[in-house]
């Protein structure tokens, strides 16, 4: 995500001391109810606060504003402002080690996972994020596996990510608001909610401008990201929704499943995966080449991670019962975004293998029936941001998404051309 360097620290604002009082907890309502963006302009009102307690509080709460809405660099001088207070809760110098990892600066991340660590012994996480963090250097001097280039005509200032193949061009996600007066906001971001967009393609590296597709795969909140089958009649879309046993909890109200969706019809049917829940979240969707094999990810309880993928089949017009696809792919983090470039080739984004930091790609192959060890597909197509979403549109050619600092928006689509593809 592109960084917006904010240098609030320079800007003097007075307030008073009963009004300090309801800033601070008034950002903690929105904080709790994990509208992020909405809560960083009461935080910087309260860090000028005389009282100890709620400035340190505010800073804290300020820098996980920062990360968890992907202003990195910003995030990283609150964090640091907040090392100036004493009795800081360890998990500062955790998530302030993830940042600074995001950054690329590892040796500094090296130092907070190392206090963390000393509160925190037994913790898996920030034990192997340390010695991601000490093993990176011999990834320095790689000679690069692929150029790279920002497919600057799709990008917007927003998001916009998860390229797939459909028609004679690409359908991505993005958050950008193509009507002015559509105030319907993600209370996360504080963006637009994610909608579908297709682009027809004109060559390898050059799509026309983007256009938002019709209600029959955008509807309220979340859209996206989705697959299409071979024939491209049937379409697997990951979604967002309220539901109503949450509708007096602010922060329980979406959950993200999985919505098939018949193209074949002359009127769209639509169907819900059989394995969605109301407990857990479903999406983003792979299928092999005849449809019959899905993988997908998940954070039902009982994965090895904060999010798995898992494998099902399609048997007498049924989805079997999901499979964990097992230690071999999963982690203790997050594995996102799976893609098959063919039956035997699944690209996933991970955050819990060894990498660069934040989201890396990587690629595994199915062998005598066993998916092998994951091999990261390092740089360009990896950074120490995130880096996920890879699709190939030719045989050596793609498309893939990344927050790096320069691009155009906070994620971009990138172009990629592989130097030597087997």
């Amino acid at each position: 995500m592109k960084q917006l360097i904010i240098l609030i620290l320079l800007i003097p604002v007075i307030v008073f001391p009963g009004m300090l009082n309801a800033q601070i907890k008034s950002a903690n309502k929105l904080y709790g109810e994990l509208k992020y963006a909405k809560a960083i302009p009461f935080y910087l009102k309260v860090v000028n606060s005389k009282k100890a307690q709620n400035k340190q509080e505010a800073t804290v709460k300020l820098a996980d504003c920062y990360r968890l809405t992907n202003k990195h660099q910003v995030a990283a001088k609150w964090y640091e402002k907040a090392l100036e207070y004493d009795g800081n809760d360890a998990v500062v110098y955790y998530n302030y080690g993830n940042v600074l990892r995001t950054l690329g600066n590892y040796q500094s991340a090296r130092q907070q996972f190392q206090r963390y660590l000393k509160s925190v012994p037994h913790d898996v996480r920030a034990q192997k994020y340390l010695r991601y963090c000490e093993e990176i250097s011999r990834w320095k001097n790689l000679k690069p596996v692929a150029s790279i280039k920002n497919a600057s005509s799709l990008n917007s200032a927003y998001s916009d990510f998860s390229p797939v193949v459909y028609k004679s061009g690409i359908v991505f996600v993005s958050d950008r608001n193509v009507d002015e007066l559509d105030n319907n906001n993600f209370y996360w971001t504080g963006n637009g909610y994610l909608k579908l967009f297709y682009s027809p393609r004109l060559d390898s590296m050059r799509y026309a401008t983007p256009a938002m597709l019709s209600k029959q795969f955008n509807q309220a909140y979340h859209n996206g990201p989705v697959c299409f089958n071979s024939a491209q009649n049937k379409v697997y879309i990951t979604r967002t929704e309220k539901h109503k046993r949450y509708k007096k909890d602010s922060v329980q109200t979406h959950f993200s499943f999985i919505a098939e969706l018949d193209l074949s019809e002359s009127k769209s049917t639509g169907a819900y995966f059989a394995h969605n829940s109301n407990l857990y979240s479903t999406g983003h969707v792979a299928l092999s080449a005849d449809g019959k094999k899905m993988v997908f990810a998940s954070n039902k309880p009982g994965g090895l991670g904060e999010s798995d993928l898992y494998y099902c089949e399609l048997q007498n017009n049924e989805w079997t019962t999901p499979l964990n696809l097992g230690e071999q792919i999963n982690s203790f983090g997050n594995e996102f975004f799976p893609s098959f470039k063919n039956d035997s080739t699944l690209f996933f984004a991970s955050d819990g293998h060894m990498g660069y930091g934040g989201l890396d790609l990587f690629v595994s192959i199915l062998k005598d029936g066993q998916w092998q060890e994951p091999e990261n597909l390092k740089a360009p197509l990896n950074s120490s941001y995130d880096d996920f979403s890879i699709v190939f549109t030719e045989k050596s050619h793609g498309i893939f998404s990344s927050n790096r600092p320069e691009g155009k928006g906070q994620d971009d689509l990138y172009f990629f051309q592989l130097d030597n593809d087997e």
